[in-house]
């Protein structure tokens, strides 16, 4: 059992990036394998819309994305982290989400094989929880259509502006925790 990372925060070390970690421990705990790639120390350029991906069945870049893609499909599970800025995914998330491109071709199996299990994370300045949960709910669903993912949970709350903030929530820490060991079973 292998659960990578996707985390899509600026901060290590804060809310998103704590959660992610809290999950990807669960998952360890359960006996998993875990990595996490920290989408802002990466060199990913963004989708070029060549569609070189579309009759070669790979990116042309190559870039710090292709062990990426490599972990995608050979994962069992997948945590992806952001905070929200401006109401929406983060800039590192949104750039990590359109060069999934590569693996969507109407008509063709993508290489993710079907039922990977997936966590969500989502980490708010303000408090517009309910807003934001849908919002991944929304992201789950095309992940779910898409490529077939098995969305396990939504992780995340609004409040927590100050790096670190999210580590004064039990709650939610146990949660995260939780998910993770789900994810790995």
């Amino acid at each position: 059992m292998r659960v990578i990372g996707i985390e899509g925060s600026p901060r290590k070390g804060g809310n998103t990036d704590t959660l992610v970690e809290r999950i990807l421990a669960g998952a360890a705990e359960a006996g998993a394998e875990t990595k996490v790639y920290r989408l802002n120390e990466l060199n990913i350029r963004g989708c070029q819309a060549c569609n070189y991906c579309k009759t070669h069945d790979r990116c042309r870049q190559e870039d710090d994305m292709t062990p990426i893609y490599a972990d995608l499909i050979a994962s069992d599970g997948i945590v992806i982290g952001t905070p929200i800025y401006m109401g929406y995914l983060s800039a590192q998330t949104i750039l990590f989400v359109n060069r999934l491109y590569a693996f969507f071709n109407p008509g063709k199996p993508s290489p993710v094989p079907p039922g990977k299990k997936v966590a969500l994370v989502f980490s708010s300045g303000s408090g517009d929880e309910a807003g934001y949960r849908k919002m991944l709910e929304s992201f789950g669903q095309i992940l779910s259509h898409l490529f077939g993912v098995d969305v396990k949970g939504i992780v995340g709350g609004g409040g927590n502006n100050e790096a670190g903030a999210v580590k004064n929530n039990q709650d939610l820490l146990e949660k995260a925790f939780a998910l993770g060991k789900e994810l790995a079973g």
